[in-house]
């Protein structure tokens, strides 16, 4: 959670509030009546209202306010994933002070060996780096995105984000080419990253997103797919944890349990003895996705005779 909750105003100006974000590098504000913080004011509301309306910076806060979802310090991390989700929002006020972001949540998520590439997006969006801050402003409002790698001839050579968007038009310099504004180079991994690389790269980074890059290449050709901290977040408020019992050819058994410890989404493998031979720890992106993953990764192993999955059921 970050202690200093930011705040403004509600009869401020959206233009005091881009001054406080980009001196603050946020991308939301708490907004207060009369000391009482009553909702958020985000980037992305600021940055479509500037390109909707010529006269933006001089609306007022209050006009565009999200009212804030509100969540006691002693909720757990996953049940602050959730109502990010439920409520589509990227940030959680603390009641008594403080505020809990997307980013916190990305941070905080369990280090899983889900592959990275399952849980992000494939299909990336890109820009080129002749586009302007303005053409990143547009596909960020019309997309939903936060972030975009640029293309320069072959190779992906940079990454321009909201944040960079909100710097751009505090400057009044929507115009200029994105490459005065990006973040210059790539943070990336491989087509094997877990969602445990990439949340650590995130937090070690301090970044918003990770490319999946085939062999680390920086050509565009080479792009597999972006994890963003959004995905994170999303991700573990499904996430569910299983037990998957199996029976199995007992002359296969050590074999397929070498097997099992490399095999993505497995946490644990133990041998037993009495009506099943192992039992699998796994972590899956959601329920819905639990049987085909068992199908998929143990199920059809040569040797594996029967599965049985328990689902944990978390206390809410």
């Amino acid at each position: 959670m970050s202690q200093g909750l930011k705040t403004i105003n509600a009869d401020q100006t959206l233009k005091e509030a881009l001054d406080k974000m980009v001196k603050e590098n946020i991308r939301r504000l708490a907004v207060s009546v009369a000391g009482q913080v009553i909702g958020v004011i985000s980037a992305r509301t600021i940055v479509k209202e500037a390109l909707s309306n010529p006269n933006w910076a001089q609306k007022k806060v209050s006009e565009v306010t999200r009212p804030g979802i509100f969540a006691d310090p002693d909720t757990p991390n996953k049940i602050g994933a959730k109502l990010m989700v439920k409520y589509g929002v990227g940030s959680l006020l603390i009641r008594g002070g403080g505020i809990v972001t997307e980013r916190d949540i990305a941070k905080a998520a369990p280090r899983t060996t889900i592959p990275a590439i399952s849980i992000g997006t494939t299909n990336v969006v890109t820009l080129s780096d002749s586009s302007t801050m303005s053409d990143a402003a547009s596909l960020m409002v019309s997309t939903g995105i936060s972030h975009a790698p640029i293309v320069s001839d072959t190779d992906v050579v940079g990454m321009v984000s909201l944040r960079d968007v909100i710097k751009s038009l505090n400057d009044g310099n929507l115009s200029a080419n994105v490459k005065d504004y990006m973040s210059k180079g790539v943070v990336s991994l491989d087509v094997d990253a877990t969602m445990a690389d990439v949340a650590n790269l995130i937090t070690t980074k301090n970044v918003g997103s990770v490319l999946i890059m085939e062999d680390l290449s920086t050509k565009a050709s080479n792009l597999r797919g972006i994890v963003t901290e959004w995905d994170l977040v999303r991700t573990y408020s499904t996430l569910t944890k299983a037990h998957v019992l199996l029976k199995v050819d007992p002359s296969k058994i050590r074999s397929i349990a070498s097997a099992l410890v490399v095999t993505p989404r497995i946490s644990g493998v133990s041998i037993v003895y009495g009506p099943y031979d192992i039992v699998v720890d796994m972590d899956v992106e959601s329920p819905e996705a639990l049987g085909k993953v068992v199908v998929d990764s143990i199920g059809s192993m040569a040797g594996v005779k029967e599965t049985l999955t328990l689902i944990e059921v978390e206390e809410l």
